[in-house]
């Protein structure tokens, strides 16, 4: 008798009735148009249908076991939120993507030994191993030749690792592309409105100085070390009764009057009494905090991470109109900022202060659950609104005796001047270093996680993977390193 694997495990107590045949392909679903005084019918379109696979199973009930556990440890590894793979013995390099159906029953399942689970496949086809590829130069062109020996074309995730800066991108397969931006004549001049003037991935602390003095609601602690060569943590939190730990600081190398100011963080706990923070601040004249972003947990009784993007710093200030809280994730939306990793940033253009703070989606730098929000400052009451920013300061703290952090991270910390032109420009739409992810599936383009459709051209179309031969090139050929993932798919 054989078995499966579902949601990454399999139970050695559970198998597959002999003489069971799964179907060979998913349900089709012909569509006619009938007219009268035409023999016959129109074939319009064929539906492919959802995907059912009801299995009888038998379970064989280990000695001794507990039978109201064993229930609750089926249901838990067959109730899934979302489909998730599930493979056979008897087709060990096929992989359905299904959930249980609710009719599933784990009391009648394990007091009868015997039973069928129903699995629905909501995406119909079966997938093969996942397939890389990674574009190469050849005539000219970054491309890569290959086939897709699946029975229907498939959707790729390509990554992009920007080596050129350019106002356009295409991805080409035959005569379908994609496209961000637009290609421009060589008359044309290219600038850079966010231009990229700092760019740090925490690997090296001399870039960096220490900070001494109270800094917002931080007192000044201990020590930073970097951690595997790629990010700062507190090696040392020092001593303090409040808030405190390590704080540095890094000089901007040019001035700017509207900028973006956009970092990375890290920040989990693994128990209610630990308490911590990641913070980003801007500097400006006689060292004023102008700008914070920071997350914090500051309960010790549940876990609870709120993230906060502001102007100024109330406690240092006379004037309270200096100070405002843009966006704050405190009670709105209690909780799903826990297990944080993402990034936060401040834009200020003109009068104009946006804020956003965005958490990944998991395993990936994508963006996912995100807040957005600004100020307009329209009688310019806070003198931040006109200052130039002089520093960057990073800091990691706890909070007096408790338990600090179990992950408390700064793991990129990005620096852009924005730039005005009197004349008709076009504008580079990314920079060396940054991270393009198209994600047909989803329809989903990004640039360094955030969302890029906008610079989508409306008359092109995601890339697909074409059932036989595929030709993919992307364009311009210098853009960077280009790699193309996909799973082949079988009806």
């Amino acid at each position: 008798m054989s078995s499966f694997k579902f949601n990454n495990e399999r139970k050695r107590y559970i198998q597959i009735a002999k003489g069971w045949k799964r179907p060979t392909w998913a349900p089709l679903k012909r569509n006619f148009l009938r007219t009268p005084g035409y023999p016959g019918a129109r074939l319009l379109n064929t539906q492919t249908e959802m995907r059912v696979l009801s299995i009888p199973v038998g379970i064989i009930v280990p000695d001794e076991a507990d039978l109201e556990m064993l229930k609750e440890e089926i249901a838990s590894w067959l109730i899934t939120d979302q489909p998730v793979e599930l493979i056979f013995d008897v087709e060990p390099n096929r992989t359905y993507l299904a959930v249980v159906d609710d009719s599933f029953d784990p009391d009648e399942f394990v007091t009868l030994g015997i039973g069928t689970l129903k699995f629905i496949c909501p995406m119909p086809y079966k997938l093969g191993p996942i397939q890389n590829k990674t574009l190469a130069i050849e005539n000219s062109d970054l491309k890569s030749n290959f086939i897709n020996k699946g029975s229907v074309e498939s959707n790729p995730i390509i990554d992009i690792t920007v080596g050129a800066k350019s106002p356009f991108l295409d991805v080409w397969n035959g005569l379908e592309y994609f496209r961000l931006g637009y290609p421009v004549p060589v008359q044309t001049v290219v600038v850079s409105k966010e231009e990229r003037i700092l760019w740090d991935e925490m690997t090296d602390l001399t870039k960096w100085t220490p900070y001494t003095q109270k800094i917002g609601y931080i007192q000044p602690a201990g020590s930073f070390k970097v951690w595997q060569g790629y990010v700062f943590y507190a090696e040392d939190y020092g001593n303090g009764t409040a808030w405190h730990g390590p704080v540095m600081t890094r000089a901007i190398p040019q001035d700017a009057t509207d900028f973006i100011l956009d970092c990375q963080f890290t920040l989990q706990s693994t128990s209610v009494g630990q308490m911590g923070s990641v913070a980003v601040f801007l500097l400006g004249d006689n060292d004023e905090v102008m700008t914070m972003l920071d997350l914090t947990d500051y309960y010790n009784t549940m876990q609870n991470i709120n993230s906060r993007v502001g102007v100024g710093w109330m406690e240092s200030e006379v004037n309270k109109d200096n100070y405002r809280i843009i966006e704050s994730t405190g009670g709105i939306r209690e909780g799903s900022f826990n297990d944080f990793r993402g990034h936060l940033s401040m834009k200020r253009e003109g009068n104009k202060w946006s804020a956003k703070v965005s958490k990944y989606r998991a395993n990936t730098e994508i963006d996912n659950d995100t807040e957005l929000d600004y100020w307009i400052d329209i009688s310019n009451t806070s003198k931040y609104t006109s200052m130039k920013p002089k520093k960057i300061a990073v800091a990691v703290t706890k909070y007096g005796n408790n338990d600090a952090m179990e992950v408390a991270f700064i793991e990129d910390v990005k620096f852009y001047k924005i730039n005005h032109f009197d004349k008709d420009v076009t504008p580079y739409i990314f920079d060396i270093g940054d991270k393009i992810q198209i994600d047909t599936e989803r329809s989903l383009v990004t640039i360094n996680g955030t969302n890029a459709i906008a610079l989508k051209d409306i008359f092109s179309s995601f890339p697909v993977i074409k059932r036989g031969k595929n030709e993919v090139i992307i364009r311009p050929a210098n853009v960077g390193i280009a790699k193309l993932t996909y799973r082949e798919r079988f009806r």
